[in-house]
């Protein structure tokens, strides 16, 4: 007889008693049966989204020639789950231009960003940031940058040639550019032509072959404005077989006042205010002032020559509690002796300031009685007609007034 058996059955059936008396319950687990796969569970949104990668998002072009237009394709590859979009490639400059490229790319697929890059003008080490915006969640935008060593066979110090000039001293006006020849054979240059008939230019050779100046000057015709043109000259390089220099001549007036206009601070000023006007005489003659003055009695004006002729300094100064009126025109006047300029004007104007609060309504006999002030005695007053309501007000701009004297020179 297997009493140990028996044993261990009533034992088990007692425990199971127990547990069912006392409210607890067993689950049985249900195993998937072997052999079959878990099924696994659906991916979340995160790792459903797409995913941007680059080959390489630096490209080093290295030594160059300058003038050259370099290109480049940067490849890139979605290794995310989701479709990849490429919403915009910007370039931080305008030498710098993007292609046609890949603005929808599936999972595991690979597209492509091509790049221009044009070297013209450039010299030494050069950097150029390119920004590509697109949908993937975790770099929703990726830096690319090219590089480039710009070499010039030529050197032009400086680039760009500028003339400051008026039409007094109009033969004055010169601008000069260093040529540096880079190459090892010598350089050979023709004659500068030039564009523009108000700008002429003549070439100096420093050291034979290898170093020129590059004179750049004013025609005797003035031109009624600033005049921009190019200067070319035909070269021995098979590198740069053509040279050209932008030139600017940038003309002035003869008699110069600075500022044009005084912007005064809101009204009333809390402090006396004092304000500076420079006046330059550019021209061939000595500059003499008169009659310097400010229509408005509050105002004092100072005049300190401080090149005699040539550079006078202003003082104007306003007190405490200085304000115009709507509508009131002020300004510095001056007479000059220049035929050309006769009267010099600067506009004064002051911003306006805070619109003040309408008068407060006087109280009714009824509201002061209310109130608990004794009403005085007398005749009892008539109830006062209700009040309009106040018209809107139209804020103002600070701007100077409408019919502004003309600037001088005009």
């Amino acid at each position: 007889m297997n009493t140990s058996g028996n044993w261990r059955n009533s034992t088990f059936i007692g425990l199971m008693a127990w547990l069912a008396g006392s409210g607890v319950f067993l689950v049985r687990a249900q195993l998937p049966p072997q052999g079959l796969p878990a099924v696994p569970a659906p991916p979340s949104e995160a790792s459903a989204a797409p995913e941007i990668r680059f080959a390489a998002p630096i490209h080093d072009f290295e030594r160059v020639v300058s003038g050259a237009v370099l290109r480049h394709d940067f490849y890139f590859t979605n290794t995310g789950l989701g479709v990849l979009e490429i919403s915009n490639v910007h370039a931080s400059c305008g030498c710098t231009t993007a292609g046609e490229f890949t603005r929808r790319v599936e999972p595991g697929q690979t597209g492509v960003i091509p790049l221009q890059l044009n070297t013209a003008g450039f010299q030494g080490q050069v950097l150029k940031h390119i920004t590509v915006s697109c949908n993937d969640p975790r770099q929703p935008t990726v830096a690319l940058q090219l590089r480039a060593q710009i070499w010039n066979p030529i050197e032009l110090t400086p680039r760009y040639a500028v003339l400051h000039a008026n039409p007094e001293r109009l033969g004055e006006a010169k601008a000069i550019v260093h040529i540096v020849n880079r190459e090892e054979p010598p350089l050979r240059l023709e004659p500068p032509q030039s564009s523009s008939p108000h700008l002429m230019a003549e070439l100096v050779e420093r050291q034979p072959g290898r170093e020129f100046d590059l004179v750049i000057t004013a025609t005797g015709q003035a031109p009624a404005g600033n005049v921009q043109g190019v200067i070319s000259m035909e070269t021995s390089s098979t590198n740069l077989p053509r040279l050209s220099v932008t030139a600017l001549l940038l003309m002035q007036p003869v008699v110069t006042v600075a500022p044009p206009f005084i912007q005064l601070a809101p009204g009333p000023l809390p402090t006396p205010q004092t304000l500076a006007v420079a006046i330059v005489n550019n021209g061939t003659n000595a500059l003499q002032l008169s009659e310097v003055s400010v229509n408005h009695t509050n105002v004092t004006v100072e005049v300190r020559e401080t090149n005699p002729g040539r550079y006078f300094d202003v003082k104007l100064h306003f007190p405490a509690g200085f304000q115009l009126e709507a509508g009131q025109v002020v300004a510095l006047t001056a007479r000059t002796s220049h035929p050309n300029h006769r009267e010099l004007r600067v506009p004064i104007v002051q911003s306006r300031g805070p619109v003040a609060p309408p008068p407060a309504i006087p109280p009714t006999a009824a509201q002061v009685r209310q109130a608990g002030t004794p009403a005085v005695a007398g005749p009892r007053p008539p109830a006062p007609a209700l009040p309009s309501p106040p018209p809107q007000r139209v804020p103002r701009t600070n701007r100077p007034p409408a019919e502004l004297p003309p600037l001088p020179g005009a």
